[in-house]
């Protein structure tokens, strides 16, 4: 099976080897650049020249280049040594504030590049930024930044949200109750419990699948009530514990809605930063254009063929504003789907403009690898904890209108029916 091309987020040029934070310990010098991104949250501080930010055109995250000796931003020790802040003075005459530093790795120029959480404090640095700097910045949801955004400084701006957002969901140890501190220059946390508990950082698997029909002429496609008006996207959900990849593609569809499965293919995968998860993305065939759907999980699931998915990916081929792409595409064909910085989008793409005759299998001439486990479905009894993730990998994806999507044809005998 054709694996998809590199995703959105992957492909960081920074060295992220175990030892990172021991060899800043070891070969940091006062006279050595740092290079820091600034995170709030999901929002990353990005140069804003005028009309760049939200009008389109390629953007660059705001990297500030420091020495650790630098008097207006200096490094500076955390409660332990095995911590690193940063300490600044606002304009309003404050004493000086520290902020989290997290270490993200070493770039080709032996730069070492944290994440600098300025959550606390994020307008008067955003105002230290302009004034005291000379910097022209902007502070933006990341999601929102990925049509401009090289994948490089993608990945990088992804690492540094993820990273910051675990240790603000983390201040305490889910083993002990105890309070958690930063340890190895931010990349892990330690409880100060009596018997000390070190914390990694997490991610959470995401099954997300384009379910072909059994005749290979048509793609299974949904939308939940949280979705953006007139998307419409490939079924997913979380991976349950002890649970196979392809048993979490097979007990998700059945749930959503409510159809059988047999083979399941791994394309490839793409990590989602802002909520922390591992997106893996499969093929796999129906074993009936039979369709039930669950209303408690999705809003509305439809058959579409090769030519309207085709028509739907090759729409983004434009230089068309994202806004704009969406709202022709949903004008014309009743719907859209995921941009391509969404692995969705490469699963649809992938599927529909495959050089195969019409009807064939996406499956027809890929080798399968023996399962583990027989192909049939799920029983009904299959529910687990993996509740819906669906369009999780679109969340960036802006509405083209606000008004009601247009309702697409089913697919041949296809049945739309709520539990």
């Amino acid at each position: 099976m054709a694996a998809l091309p590199a995703q959105t987020f992957t492909g960081s040029p920074l060295c992220r080897l175990s030892d990172v934070a021991s060899r800043f310990r070891a070969t940091s010098r006062p006279d050595a650049e740092v290079s820091l991104v600034v995170v709030a949250g999901r929002e990353v501080v990005v140069r804003a020249p005028a009309g760049v930010v939200g009008g389109g055109g390629q953007l660059e995250l705001q990297a500030l280049l420091l020495r650790q000796d630098d008097p207006e931003l200096r490094l500076g020790e955390g409660d332990t040594e095995e911590q690193i802040s940063l300490e600044w003075v606002a304009e309003d005459g404050a004493p000086p504030r520290a902020l989290p530093l997290y270490l993200l790795g070493q770039d080709a120029c032996a730069r070492w590049t944290f994440a600098l959480d300025v959550s606390a404090a994020r307008d008067a640095f955003l105002a230290f930024l302009r004034h005291a700097c000379e910097l022209e910045v902007a502070m933006k949801d990341v999601r929102l930044l990925l049509p401009g955004l090289s994948l490089d400084a993608a990945a990088i701006a992804g690492q540094a949200v993820a990273l910051s957002q675990w240790h603000q969901t983390h201040g305490f140890c889910q083993r002990c109750g105890a309070a958690t501190l930063p340890v190895e220059a931010g990349t892990r946390r330690r409880c100060v419990g009596p018997s000390p508990h070190k914390l990694y950082p997490r991610t959470d698997p995401v099954v997300i699948a384009l379910v072909e029909s059994p005749d290979g002429a048509r793609a299974l496609l949904g939308r939940s009530a949280k979705s953006t008006p007139g998307m419409y996207t490939c079924l997913s959900g979380f991976i349950d514990q002890c649970e196979g990849i392809e048993e979490a593609v097979r007990r998700e569809i059945m749930e959503e809605a409510r159809i059988a499965v047999s083979d399941v293919a791994i394309l490839g995968t793409q990590p989602w930063p802002t909520s922390c998860e591992l997106m893996i993305g499969c093929v796999a065939r129906a074993t009936s254009y039979e369709v039930l759907l669950n209303a408690s999980e999705m809003e509305d699931v439809q058959w579409y063929d090769r030519a309207e998915l085709a028509a739907a990916v090759q729409a983004y081929d434009s230089h068309l504003p994202l806004q704009e792409i969406q709202r022709r595409t949903w004008k014309d064909l009743g719907f859209f789907v995921p941009p391509p910085f969404a692995i969705a989008h490469h699963l649809m793409r992938a599927w529909a403009l495959s050089p195969r005759p019409a009807g064939e299998s996406f499956f027809a001439r890929q080798a399968m690898l023996p399962t583990l486990l027989p192909d049939a479905a799920p029983t009904g009894g299959a529910t687990g904890g993996g509740g819906s993730a669906n369009g999780a990998a679109a969340a960036a994806a802006v509405a083209g209108s606000s008004e009601d999507a247009a309702a697409a044809g089913p697919g041949p005998t296809g049945v739309r029916a709520a539990l």
